[in-house]
């Protein structure tokens, strides 16, 4: 029994020796997060506006470098930035417009230099900001844009932070400068996602409906809502389709018809004839989507066809309305990215934005789709602090993109998501 107390005695001895914490070098900086969330251009003044985030000792140096090359480091331009508690903001101006500009945050003690994420921008023109919106939830990415008086005019939606996800807010822009929510700020909607819009081309008026509202059980957890034609002033016929997702193209210029695909259980193909006396809802027949393992789905329209992308696995298909029969086109150029954002334009279908799955960093470009090349060319930077999620809204010449997520990646490599809430319009002149 001695023996045995003496060895055990031993082995703890030993234990407390080998977890004993090693000696920290005082000369050595302390772990701090570094984080730079928006590089936000100011396309009048050629500048970008920084805001990040920090967790160092005072006694550390910190700042941002940037240049034209990825991965800037100290030594290159670099400014110095100013901090509020942990948060950090500054101004960088004199840059060159259409040039691609890469920063990083910065932190130095000594000879110990450590960089945050990367993110990069470009001062392309045909960009303007809105306010951004003042809002406590989430954003969802839905809503339209048309001409209203006093200039341009959009609704979007989002969702509140109270116990239900049930509960949300349609907000409001009609040029005044400012949004505003069509009710009460203590009054809330039910929150709608995947709504179905068809803007007219006069874009003054709208047809618009379906979508779901969040119900608890013992109710279905979803259910479609009926529709509205802003353009004859009532109730339009109701949507016929299964209780699940959907994305939708309008084909047409002067009264637009309108695709609802299902994404989900037969993925059938709604029309609804948009004629001055509508004949309603039809099903195409044979017009079932092909590939029906894909969740994952944008939709545009380019030159007279629809297209879907897949998200999944970075597949294109276009619908002939003519033949109503759909085509497998070249695979994108965007497989491994996700959650991005999709709209239609008189030039093409435009796709971008999103995170990189295997990284979590987000992407700013956005891609110009030719119906006829079947090829993708790069258009613009979006400037604003959303990368995934993002709402697109509007048609023609004219688009806006707000809300969304700014994706951020962390040191395993997946994305780390925060509220963005500022709006732009694009127009190409």
């Amino acid at each position: 029994m001695k023996t045995f107390s003496v060895f055990y005695w031993t082995i703890l001895v030993g234990l407390a020796f080998a977890c004993e914490p090693a000696l920290i070098n005082e000369e050595t900086p302390p772990l701090e997060t570094l984080k730079l969330l928006s590089v936000t251009p100011d396309f009048a003044k050629n500048s970008v506006t920084i805001q990040g985030q920090i967790s160092v000792n005072t006694d550390v140096e910190f700042g941002i470098v940037y240049g034209t090359v990825a991965q800037p480091t100290v030594g290159g331009q670099q400014v110095p930035l100013q901090s509020s508690g942990t948060t950090l903001s500054g101004t960088i101006s004199n840059l060159k417009p259409g040039q691609r500009y890469y920063f990083r945050l910065y932190s130095k003690k000594g000879s110990d230099v450590r960089y945050s994420n990367e993110r990069n921008v470009v001062l392309n023109a045909g960009w303007r900001q809105l306010a951004s919106l003042k809002f406590d939830g989430q954003p969802l990415p839905y809503g339209w844009m048309g001409e209203s008086y006093g200039g341009v005019g959009i609704s979007v939606f989002t969702r509140t932070n109270l116990a239900s996800e049930s509960t949300g807010q349609q907000w409001n822009y009609f040029g005044s400068g400012e949004w505003q929510v069509n009710r009460s700020g203590t009054t809330s909607l039910p929150a709608r996602y995947n709504p179905i819009y068809l803007p007219y081309s006069d874009q003054t008026t709208y047809f618009f409906g379906g979508g779901y509202y969040y119900s608890p059980e013992p109710s279905p957890t979803y259910t479609y809502q009926k529709f509205f034609d802003d353009y004859r002033d009532g109730a339009a016929l109701d949507y016929p389709g299964d209780d699940v997702p959907t994305v939708q193209f309008a084909i047409g210029v002067n009264l637009p018809d309108l695709y609802v695909l299902e994404v989900g259980n037969q993925y059938r193909l709604w029309k609804y004839q948009n004629r001055t006396t509508p004949t309603g809802w039809d099903l195409v027949s044979g017009a079932e989507f092909p590939k029906k393992s894909l969740k994952k789905l944008l939709a545009f329209t380019a030159g007279e066809k629809g297209f879907i992308l897949s998200e999944d696995d970075g597949s294109l298909w276009a619908f002939d309305p003519n033949k109503n029969q759909w085509t497998a086109r070249k695979n994108t150029p965007f497989k491994g990215r996700q959650r991005g954002s999709a709209i239609s334009m008189t030039k093409g279908g435009v796709y971008g934005l999103g995170i990189d799955v295997k990284t979590g960093e987000g992407y700013r470009d956005l891609w110009l789709y030719d119906d006829k090349a079947d090829t993708w060319s790069y258009l613009t930077d979006y400037p604003g602090e959303g990368s995934a999620n993002v709402t697109a809204v509007g048609r023609n010449n004219r688009v806006g993109f707000m809300m969304g997520y700014r994706a951020t990646t962390t040191a395993i490599g997946t994305a780390e998501f925060s509220v963005a809430k500022d709006a732009w319009v694009y127009e190409v002149k």
